[in-house]
């Protein structure tokens, strides 16, 4: 079985780790995931002052928000184990001049912070594609104070969504996209007793849905951008052939020029405290 790309970033060469890098500021950028975003920190309440720690950051997406809102009081910690990412990270924050942020190349399995060093540790998109993730967890709690917030957001990958004319074709890109992709497609319908293992209650969960539809820009439409990376998984995967990918490909280009393309994506957010 093919092992899920995110979990294996050393091995990736340069083009497909900037290529990856894009499509995260791009879905970062894009104004569904800035509401998403918007939601699921603004229901963490005031973390004005607060220490927080990021726990695979990428390109530091996420992080840059939760540096405006701990202020200058706070300060956010973000770490990712792939330099690159973190490389677009810092010039991005240089770009942007944030002073309550810090960018660093760690593994969230190994966190080299003190216990209860944070208020606040969060992972975006990040369970999902680690094997590992019982062990990310229990650092994430270990290092978060006794009265500190875990924040988990990720996709639930088992129901992404693309009409397409061909249906046959398409489960089989979107298949071979999950298994290349995902570790655990599935890993939000089971993230309660998951979270409960490392010591962790739920507080409150709360969905969100990506969704493009009509017409669309496919120069900032993630989920334009989505459908051609998992074409070129499916075919790295031998689950499709060069032509069957081109031909897949035109026919949503031509769907989206019909304006009647429609995707969609749907993530979980989870607020979790120490039971």
């Amino acid at each position: 079985m093919a092992r899920d790309v995110y979990s294996r970033l050393h091995e990736i060469d340069a083009p497909m780790l900037a290529t990856i890098a894009h499509i995260l500021e791009l879905r970062g950028r894009h104004p569904q995931q800035t509401a998403i975003r918007a939601a699921y920190l603004g229901a963490l309440g005031d973390l004005t002052g607060q220490q927080v720690l990021e726990v695979g950051c990428g390109t530091g997406v996420v992080s840059r928000d939760l540096a405006k809102l701990v202020g200058s009081g706070g300060h956010v910690t973000a770490v990712d184990p792939t330099p690159h990412f973190i490389e677009v990270a810092r010039q991005l924050q240089a770009e942007q001049g944030s002073e309550s942020l810090s960018f660093d190349v760690e593994d969230g399995r190994t966190l080299p912070y003190s216990d209860a060093s944070f208020d606040l540790v969060a992972a975006v998109t990040v369970l999902s594609h680690v094997p590992e993730r019982l062990d990310v967890l229990r650092e994430m709690v270990r290092v978060m104070r006794p009265d500190g917030t875990i924040l988990v957001v990720d996709g639930e990958f088992a129901t992404n969504q693309i009409e397409h004319p061909d249906p046959a074709m398409t489960a089989r890109v979107v298949e071979a996209w999950r298994v290349s992709t995902v570790d655990s497609p599935r890993l939000l319908r089971r993230i309660v007793p998951l979270l409960q293992r490392v010591g962790l209650q739920v507080e409150r969960m709360d969905g969100h849905v990506h969704l493009e539809a009509g017409q669309v820009d496919t120069a900032t439409s993630f989920i334009c951008l989505w459908a051609q990376f998992a074409a070129r998984q499916a075919v790295a995967a031998e689950a499709v052939t060069d032509a069957e990918a081109a031909r897949w490909l035109d026919q949503l280009r031509a769907l989206n020029d019909a304006g009647e393309l429609f995707g969609s994506v749907t993530f979980v957010s989870v607020v979790a405290r120490r039971l």
